[in-house]
């Protein structure tokens, strides 16, 4: 029989205490995976793909690079809605 040795997963985290923010990442073989943590919870997550290769024309990347925006106040509102609409007699 044959066993698998798993090495542990690569990771970190940065932490922004005045703002109770949490960055975590971690490289699952070839991705990366981060999740912002706000109080906590996890508010976004992002997965890069192919992180550990070598990225030819890297000097011009920056121009096709993603950048998002995530509005924690939707969140939280659009949660504390659906814990409001909640019907606690259905079990």
């Amino acid at each position: 029989m044959l066993n698998e040795i798993r090495t542990p997963t690569p990771e970190g985290k940065l932490t922004f205490k005045d703002a109770d923010l949490e960055i975590r990442a971690r490289l699952d073989q070839s991705a990366v995976h981060i999740d912002v943590m706000k109080s906590g919870t996890r508010v976004h997550s992002l997965t890069i793909n192919d992180a550990v290769g070598h990225m030819e024309y890297s000097w011009i990347a920056d121009m096709f690079a993603r950048e998002d925006r995530v509005e924690l106040a939707p969140i939280a509102h659009d949660a504390a809605d659906y814990v409001s609409k909640l019907n606690i007699n259905q079990g």
